[in-house]
């Protein structure tokens, strides 16, 4: 049998302790506020940060992580039934561009929780201003290329609102920076949860 070690996981920048769950590969040191991605067993620095409550709600307050993708979108061609892409970049031009913010929970959930609250924050925008806060944040179970892949999963829900008149889209998404934000929950009586920024329940 061969030898093994437990090794506490500790903040690069404080040295504080990191609370690190199953199959993280993210973690937040609530000590200094530093973040940090787990590759290959070392500690690579990402940015983390919080959006405040907006809407006061009953019950324990979490916080779950989301990425947050700073994209710059071209499109080549469009024909589909859709409005979203006209509505951001403005005009109804077939070539077309513009930045685009995406919030991808990073957390699990169901495929259609996943969809919904994605094309919600990510239509709204609302955490302009985004925070550091002192407070835990786990529950990693997606990387950055799922976060690539949901993204361009929501573009193409989003403009092509129904499925079967989808006729042509061509696009090109660069990814100008990829963060995370932990977006403030309700834990309700019955174990759903409220989200405290735009009041979705899941």
């Amino acid at each position: 049998m061969s030898d093994f070690i437990l090794e506490a996981v500790k903040c690069k920048k404080c040295a504080s302790g990191l609370l690190v769950e199953v199959n993280d590969n993210i973690v937040y040191c609530s000590s200094c506020g530093s973040g940090f991605e787990i590759i290959n067993g070392e500690l690579i620095p990402i940015e983390i940060n919080f959006a405040a409550a907006a809407l006061r709600g009953e019950g324990e307050m979490i916080y779950k992580p989301f990425w947050l993708l700073k994209t710059k979108i071209s499109i080549a061609e469009r024909k589909a039934s859709g409005n979203f892409l006209k509505n951001i970049f403005g005009g109804g031009n077939d070539n077309t561009s513009g930045d685009i913010i995406f919030y991808i929970p990073a957390f699990y959930c169901p495929i259609e929780t996943m969809k919904n609250l994605a094309t919600q924050f990510t239509i709204k925008h609302p955490v302009a201003s985004p925070q550091k806060y002192n407070t835990k944040l786990t529950g990693f179970a997606y990387g950055k290329e799922d976060a690539k892949k949901l993204a361009e999963f929501i573009l193409i829900s989003l403009e092509a609102e129904k499925s079967d008149t989808m006729k042509s889209f061509n696009y090109d998404m660069k990814f100008e920076s990829m963060e995370i934000l932990g977006i403030p929950f309700y834990k309700l009586p019955d174990g759903r949860f409220k989200d405290a920024v735009l009041g979705i329940e899941m």
